[in-house]
């Protein structure tokens, strides 16, 4: 370059005529709008009787229109206590206060249907994933102390295997679904230790005991602790 030469400035870039081209090689039926992020504003494409439009749009006014979209969850099933979504799915907690449960042991090829009270159970969906713990108590509370859940079945951070089976995404609809399969699913010898003070090596003596005294409750002094944490805890943890 000459000294003393001039550099004329580049010309304005015309936004409508860039949009229209874009937009025009990939609209179809199904894409309702497309936004466009601009230095400092948006451009909001849309069609509207046939004809496509543009919109500036200021972040405070996008803002507003997300913050004022409405959210509604669906009728929530019965025992839920939160519901939320985060970037892995749809979540859902629920509480289930100490009752009879009616359980199919599988031990040496032997299935036995049993009748068994347990503790008040937490059961948590997030996805296609599920967990189960016990508290003390009969009602919930978010920092209550978790404990393993005396079942077969359940790993040692409290999320289920199904074994074969494939429970539901989590949801309203799914987390039910899955909370049955969960119950009519045969418990065998898969992680049964650690479960149980009084029978350690093997949760399933003691439901079975529990079986045959006709107990009316889960004696909470049986609960094996989960190192301290709440369900407060667990909750941000998977959600995280």
């Amino acid at each position: 370059m000459e000294q003393g030469s001039t550099i004329n400035p580049l010309p304005p870039l015309n936004i409508s005529a860039i949009a229209h081209s874009i937009t025009t090689k990939t609209i179809n039926t199904e894409i309702l709008a497309q936004l466009l992020f601009l230095p400092g504003q948006y451009l909001l494409v849309y069609a509207e009787d046939d004809r496509t439009l543009y919109k500036l749009l200021s972040p405070e006014a996008l803002r507003e229109a997300f913050v004022a979209e409405p959210i509604d969850s669906g009728w929530l099933p019965p025992n839920t206590v939160k519901w939320g979504k985060c970037y892995k799915g749809e979540w859902l907690v629920q509480f289930y206060p100490p009752q009879r449960y009616h359980p199919l042991l599988s031990n040496s090829n032997i299935n036995t249907t049993i009748t068994v009270a347990m503790p008040g159970l937490v059961f948590v969906g997030c996805d296609c994933k599920y967990w189960l713990w016990a508290v003390k108590g009969k009602q919930f509370h978010p920092n209550s102390q978790l404990f393993h859940a005396p079942l077969p079945n359940v790993m040692e951070d409290g999320s289920i295997c199904f074994g074969s089976n494939s429970p539901a995404p989590c949801s309203p609809t799914g987390i039910m679904n899955s909370w049955e399969l969960f119950w009519i699913s045969a418990f065998n010898d898969h992680m049964v230790q650690h479960k149980s003070k009084s029978y350690p090596l093997d949760v399933r003596s003691h439901l079975q005991k529990l079986h045959h005294n006709n107990s009316k409750n889960y004696p909470a002094r049986d609960l094996v602790p989960l190192s301290n944490k709440s369900i407060a805890d667990a909750i941000e943890q998977i959600i995280a």
